[in-house]
């Protein structure tokens, strides 16, 4: 044959070369050898290999380098998955006379690996080889003597990687990420026992990966082990371990698996520093074990046993952690139990019950898309229950929720709720991506279902609530609360909350009749500072829209009417509204306080203000900005003197946070302190209370005290008027 005339030839010249004591470096475009390694490498994978210069030197022993080495990706066109700046290898010459092309002890420099699995599950380390025939006709293999041809297989015996680095983009799964490869041995790959070692490097932490395994090539066994060990460190200390055990029988045919699996890890945050962007959880004391079995190109998990000590869970809801984990199935028939036990604020919870067997959870791995798990679960405080049951899956799942709490506390300064009852259904689109990103928005465009939900008790900072009930909707971006219904200090409350996120633009629609809310909370909420303590009832209306606060104050429509009856104001809240000079220490008990304004145009237009107590009465008008807190008040303070009074006018500008209050002067143009005349004598809560609450009922202040002269002629001290 031409190519064993060939390559005996060479091995005649390089005898008389070395024996003539010369050392010859050939270094020849070896255009012959690169076609047969790509050809080669395209059949066994289905791949294109590209390489920029290849070279071959026969002297003192048989070796090539290649410069600029591209193995392509699964997507024509895609990006490679294999860019190398140099691989260099030693020949081996005996396989050649078998049509093989044997590389010893490869080294490749400087390489970078992109994994990418596409959109449509098609992945870049899944090759697909080609067909003998095909690879034939694609070969431009000389010819044999009867003119057939001849086919060139591809092996390898050693391979070391340094200074390399992998990334991979999983678009099915929208994950990523990036790992740099310190160094990468694979030795007897055409042996025995094949055997890798792998270190991976980054910022302070370590991994080393050491497998062996039964003969691969260039005929795999008919069974072969694995024996493959995981170490983690962080700044040379122990963070974790993993192993990976058993045997694949019949490899290169139906695939068989009896592998064991296990594996602790001591703090879940420390893999972020392979992982910086992962957004873990801060967790414990984490281990899983199981066993593998099945066949063909899917394993089944036979068994699986994980658990997990502290870990925080606020990324997924806020307040809760948990304190314990423990996930068991012992055959792939049984149902994975779950039990968690943790906290949500202040409450001890406990979830237990089922999702499906591991048949089932492998094939929602397999197929996130469509495949679903049974759910049964139970969440448990004390002797009471709620249970969910329903299906599970990354698309879709459907939920029935029934049951009841005796007690949640959502913790210090949220509600209390005691005997908390909910029935209904809900059905969940999108579940995967809702979990990952929930916002209220999120949540609103990604359930649809009705809830019904009960309370005898509810309380919430110093409030309390009786017989609470709500009926909770939402249907294609339509959420509706309505009605809400509750009764305290023996007023009956309702009202309605309508979010429709259907169209580009949400749309708010809210209303009260009235509403009985902890004043401190409402302060807080719309960003007012905190100038009064006590019960606030709501009455009115108000629409907006837009897709964030900003845009729903500047497009806020409607009325409100506020008032709060036997509240509380401090020295510092009345100062702010009066200014500095006044003298009062502590808190003064307020008797009944009122307001009504028209919103619109990003302006909160205050037609009524009034504020009363045993020895002040304030009353005024004036305008907020909703977003800027923009003040422009006009108040009339008035104190009571036995039957006279001493009143001015006060101009109160700037902000929420930096308020200025300055005397305003009179229609005359003149600044002053009106005092005598009379002190207005009834009582002005009745009518302020009215007006403010559009005549809807409400809780009653209590009659007038007198004799507060000594507080009031204090207050005049205080303000220079007496000395």
């Amino acid at each position: 044959m031409r190519l064993k005339w060939k390559i005996g030839l060479l091995a005649g010249a390089a005898v008389v070369l070395v024996g003539g004591g010369s050392v010859l470096s050939a270094t020849q475009d070896a255009t012959w050898l690169r076609t047969r390694v790509a050809a080669a490498i395209e059949q066994s994978t289905g791949r294109q290999l590209s390489v920029g210069h290849l070279h071959v030197w026969l002297l003192p022993f048989p070796w090539v380098e290649a410069r600029d080495v591209r193995l392509s990706g699964v997507e024509e066109g895609g990006p490679d998955m294999l860019r190398a700046e140099t691989v260099r290898a030693r020949l081996a010459l005996a396989p050649l006379f078998h049509h093989r092309i044997v590389l010893d002890d490869v080294s490749i420099t400087n390489p970078h690996v992109v994994l990418r699995r596409l959109a449509d599950g098609r992945a870049d380390w899944a090759f697909t080889p080609k067909p003998a025939s095909l690879a034939d006709a694609q070969t431009p293999a000389p010819s044999g003597p009867a003119g057939g041809q001849l086919h060139w297989n591809f092996g390898l015996t050693s391979l070391q990687v340094s200074k390399g680095d992998v990334q991979w983009q999983d678009s099915l799964h929208n994950r990523s990420g990036y790992v740099p490869v310190e160094s990468l041995k694979l030795n007897h790959l055409e042996g025995e026992k094949p055997a890798l070692e792998a270190i991976l490097q980054r910022d302070k932490g370590r991994v080393t990966l050491t497998a062996q395994t039964g003969r691969l090539a260039p005929a795999m066994a008919d069974s072969v082990p694995v024996e493959a060990k995981l170490v983690f460190q962080l700044d040379g200390h122990p963070a974790g371990l993993a192993h990976l055990d058993g045997t694949v029988s019949d490899p290169a045919g139906k695939r068989g698996y009896a592998l064991s699996f296990g594996g602790s890890l001591g703090q879940l945050q420390n893999l972020e520093v392979f992982f910086p962007h992962a957004g873990l959880p801060q967790g414990q004391n984490i281990s899983v074990d199981g066993l593998i079995g099945g066949e063909g190109k899917q394993p089944l998990l036979q068994s699986l046993h994980a658990r997990a000590g502290q870990v925080d869970l606020t990324q997924l809801l806020p307040g809760a952690t948990l304190s314990r984990l423990t996930l068991d199935a012992n055959n792939p028939d049984e149902a994975l139990a779950i039990v968690l036990e943790g906290k949500l604020a202040a409450q001890s919870l406990t979830l237990r019950g089922g999702v499906g067997t591991l048949a089932q959870v492998a094939a929602i791995a397999q197929d996130p898309l469509h495949a679903t798990l049974p759910a049964d679960l139970t969440l448990t405080d004390g002797e009471s229950n709620l249970h969910v049951s329903g299906t599970l899956g990354a698309a879709q799942s459907g939920l029935d929720v029934h049951g009841a709490l005796a007690h949640v506390a959502l913790g210090e300064n949220n509600p209390t709720l005691e005997d908390l009852k909910i029935d209904g259904h809900l059905d969940v689109q999108n579940t995967l991506s809702l979990v990952r990103k929930h916002t209220a928005l999120d949540m609103i465009r990604g359930l649809n279902g009705a809830l019904d939900v009960q309370a005898p008790h509810f309380a919430w900072r110093g409030q309390s609530w009786r017989s609470v009930a709500a009926h909770v909707a939402v249907q294609n971006a339509h959420l509706s609360i309505d009605p809400i219904k509750a009764e305290s200090d023996g007023i009956q409350q309702s009202g309605h909350f309508v979010y429709d996120a259907a169209g580009a633009v949400p749309q708010l629609d809210v209303s009260a009749r009235p509403v009985l809310l902890p004043l401190s909370v409402v302060q807080q909420v719309v960003g007012a500072p905190a100038l009064m303590r006590g019960t606030l009832a709501l009455v009115g209306t108000v629409s907006a829209h837009g897709g964030n606060a900003t845009a729903l104050q500047q497009s806020a429509v409607g009325h409100i009417g506020a008032s709060v009856v036997d509240g509380e104001i401090g020295g510092a809240a009345l100062r702010t509204l009066l200014g500095p000079q006044v003298p009062l220490k502590g808190k003064m008990p307020v008797r009944c306080f009122g307001t009504h304004l028209q919103v619109a145009d990003g302006t909160a237009t205050f037609d009524l203000i009034g504020l009363e107590t045993d020895f002040l009465s304030l009353h005024g008008h004036g305008t907020v900005g909703l977003g800027t807190h923009t003040l422009d008040l006009h108040l009339s303070p008035r104190l009571a003197l036995g039957g006279a009074s001493a009143g001015s006018d006060v101009r109160v500008t700037g902000t929420f946070a930096a308020p200025v209050p300055k005397m305003e002067p009179t229609y005359s143009g003149q600044y002053g302190i009106t005092i005598g005349g009379d002190d207005g004598g009834g009582d002005n809560c009745p009518t302020l209370l009215s007006a403010a609450r559009e005549g809807a009922a409400g809780p009653t202040a209590k009659a007038p005290e007198h004799g507060k002269g000594g507080k009031v002629m204090n207050m005049l001290r205080g303000l220079g008027l007496f000395q």
